[in-house]
Parts: C-alpha cells; sequence; structure tokens
C-alpha cells in the first residue's frame, strides 16, 4: 500500500491555477458586468421617448414634457422602476452563467490535468455564488458599522470617550432605555404566546387554515402602513371637520367604548401608557409570524407521543405544555430571539406616528432625535453602536442555538 505524499512544489503547481483563474474571472466580471449594465440602462431610455410622444403630452425641442408633467413624472419613475428590477434579474442570471463558464473555461486554459481541472472547478465555484453576497455585505454593512464606529469616537478635541460619557449622562438616553426594555419583555413573550395559542387552536378545527390566513396577512404589511391602519383606530377624535367629513372624527376604539372627543389625543400620546399601545402594533404584525413557524414545527411533533400521553390520561392542556412545547422548545428560543431582535431595532412604528416625546422614546427613534434635532451625527452614531452591541449578544445565542441544535 502506497501513500501519496504532496510536495511543497506540487502545491504550488495546485495553487496558481486557482489564482490565475479567480483574478481572470474577477476581473472580466468588474469589467463585463457594469459595463453591461449601462449598456442595457441606456439602451432602454429609448422608453422615456416613447413616453413622450403620447398624445396628451407635448413636448418641447428637448423632447421634454411640457404639459402633464406630474403624469410624465410619475409615469418615468415607475417605468424606471421597471427597468431597474429586469436589468437587476438579467445581470444576476448573467453573472452566474458568464461566471460558471469562464470558471470551467479557464481550468482548461491554465491546465490539461482532469484531477487539476476539477480541483480549480471545486476551488473557485462556491465563491461564484458567495462573492457577490460578500461584496454586498462589504459595502453596506461592514463599511458603514466600521465607519460608525469612528465617528462614535471623534469629537471636537480628536478622538475619544466624550460623546459616550454625553450620552449615558442625558435623561433622554436612560428612558429610551427603560421603554426598549419594557418592549422586550412584553412584544416577544405576547407574540410566542399568542402564536402558541392560535397555531393549536387552529389546527383542531376545520376552518383553521382561513383562520391562520387573515391572522398571517398583517406581517405582509409594512411597519409604516399598519402605524397608519392603528393610528386611525387610536384617533380619539378632535379632528377639525371639513365639507367632505363634517364634525368631530372619532377613531374605532373610541367608537366601540362609547366615548366622545378627547381633545384630539391619540391613545398612543397617553402619557408612559401610551408605550403599549404602540407596542399592540407590533404584536399585531408579528404573531402571524410566530403562528406560521410553530405550526410547522408542531406538525413536526411525533404523533406515537401524543398518542401515547392519551392513553396515559393526559389533558389536551397537559399534552400541549409537556409533550409538544418540550419538543418544539429550540423553534420558541429561535422565534424569541428573532422577534427580540426586531424589537431592538423599532424605528418606522414610532416614527410613522409621530411619537417621539421623551416619554415614547426608545434607542432607534432617540438616535435620529439627536441626529436631526441636535444635529450632532457623533452622539449618534456612539447611540448606534450602543444598540449594535445590544443586538449582537441576542445574534450569537441565536447561531449557538442553531448549532447545538444541529449537533
Amino acid at each position: 500500500m502506497t501513500t501519496q505524499v504532496h510536495t511543497p512544489l506540487q502545491h504550488k503547481r495546485h495553487l496558481l491555477p486557482i489564482i490565475s483563474n479567480s483574478f481572470g474571472l474577477l476581473l472580466t466580471v468588474l469589467i463585463v458586468l457594469p459595463a453591461s449594465g449601462f449598456a442595457l440602462f441606456a439602451a432602454t431610455s429609448v422608453v422615456d421617448t416613447l413616453i413622450v410622444s403620447l398624445p396628451f403630452f407635448g413636448g418641447d425641442e428637448f423632447g421634454r414634457a411640457t404639459d402633464n408633467q406630474a403624469l410624465y413624472i410619475t409615469l418615468t419613475r415607475i417605468t424606471f422602476a421597471i427597468r431597474a428590477i429586469v436589468i437587476a434579474m438579467a445581470l444576476s442570471f448573467g453573472y452566474y452563467a458568464l461566471a460558471s463558464w469562464l470558471n470551467f473555461a479557464g481550468s482548461q486554459i491554465v491546465t490539461k490535468n482532469m484531477q487539476a481541472r476539477n480541483r480549480v472547478v471545486e476551488a473557485i465555484q462556491p465563491w461564484i455564488f458567495v462573492g457577490p453576497a460578500i461584496v454586498l455585505l462589504s459595502l453596506f454593512l461592514l463599511y458603514p458599522a466600521i465607519e460608525t464606529l469612528r465617528l462614535s469616537f471623534a469629537g471636537e478635541a480628536g478622538y475619544g470617550f466624550e460623546n459616550y460619557i454625553f450620552i449615558f449622562n442625558s435623561n433622554q438616553f436612560w428612558v429610551a432605555i427603560r421603554n426598549s426594555v419594557m418592549w422586550l419583555a412584553v412584544v416577544p413573550a405576547a407574540c410566542v404566546l399568542l402564536g402558541l395559542v392560535i397555531a393549536v387552536l387552529a389546527d383542531s378545527v376545520r376552518w383553521g387554515v382561513i383562520a391562520k390566513s387573515f391572522i398571517f396577512v398583517p406581517l405582509a404589511i409594512s411597519f409604516v402602513g399598519a402605524a397608519v391602519i392603528w393610528r386611525n383606530i387610536y384617533a380619539s377624535g378632535g379632528i377639525e371637520g371639513t365639507e367632505i367629513t363634517p364634525g368631530f372624527q372619532l377613531g374605532l376604539l373610541n367608537a366601540v367604548l362609547g366615548r366622545g372627543t378627547n381633545d384630539g389625543l391619540y391613545f398612543y400620546e397617553l402619557q408612559f401608557w401610551g408605550n403599549f399601545f404602540m407596542m399592540t402594533i407590533l404584536i399585531w404584525i408579528q404573531t402571524g409570524f410566530a403562528m406560521v413557524i410553530f405550526s410547522a414545527a408542531l406538525r413536526g411533533v411525533p404523533e406515537d407521543t401524543i398518542e401515547a400521553a392519551k392513553l396515559e390520561g393526559a389533558n389536551p392542556f397537559q399534552i400541549f405544555t409537556r409533550v409538544q412545547i418540550p419538543q418544539i422548545y429550540s423553534t420558541v428560543v429561535v422565534v424569541w430571539t428573532t422577534i427580540t431582535i426586531l424589537v431592538l431595532k423599532v424605528f418606522d412604528i414610532p416614527y410613522a406616528l409621530t411619537a417621539n416625546k421623551d416619554d415614547k422614546l426608545l434607542l432607534a427613534t432617540y438616535m435620529r432625535v439627536v441626529q436631526d434635532k441636535y444635529r450632532d451625527e457623533n452622539q449618534a452614531a456612539a447611540i448606534a453602536i450602543v444598540l449594535m452591541l445590544t443586538v449582537v449578544p441576542i445574534m450569537a445565542f441565536n447561531i449557538w442555538r442553531l448549532r447545538q441544535d444541529q449537533h
């Protein structure tokens, strides 16, 4: 029996084709794809000319619309968005097709040995798929994070901890921390509990699929859209009447309670308690997500264990708490941590409701207030770093749990 020993020279022979092929692939993609993108945008720009040539648009000597300009601008924006989506999809498929072809073709050029050629292809092929994600993450995540970290330490006297000292001494910061902790205590717990209960109850009735569909719908609504919906529900009247809507306008909640106007005060503007009315919006959105995940996990629980529990005389509540929950415990933890990370980053709902008073501040909204109101990007960067530091341990725990479940 003989063993093959690879010498350093053989390793270099295997490594050089991989490096040369990767370099050639990188140069080709960096040149061909951007040029293709510009060419496609230039070729499809004729759409704007076709729009301005429509009968209800009057064009000047430069081909610009002079009549119905608002409609022209709207149509050109819509067509540009459609063109951008189509071109992006075409470039994506073109990238993978071109990169794969260059990988195989380049391996045939740099080496004639079949084993060496397969080794080159296998070494580069995974990076063809992972490479774009790494580039995008570096441009839009890694670099901004490093720049934010730099700004957080920058000050008038150079680099130091003055921005962190200032925000830690700010009463608004600790109010934002208090509110964030309240959101973390209420929202994930409510979403997980409601999601579990609905998943179990919906699977036990015939019309459960329809019920789950209605509960899942809010997840498709943006946070801003959900905030606008609940703004009308929480309205407490006091809106001045017009010819179209005479009299004062009441929100749905006040109408159900049979209350009158309340000087235009919305429920989410109540001192301190308004936080819980805003939490309800996020619970309404995320309960559908938790329900779908738990419903799928419960279907994976073996029927044998449930039947054995029934034979032992367990009631439905005992089956749920002692049989089903322990077997989907890892799923519960993942959903809990996912919603927790989402809660820490909540910004859209308070911002859309203009709930930026001190008693409603969260870390994300406080960062926005510091940046817009006080015009201090360095302190805002320090708050962003604090927010990131609160999210990272939870993400690390989530990754650790996933790895533990795989083993």
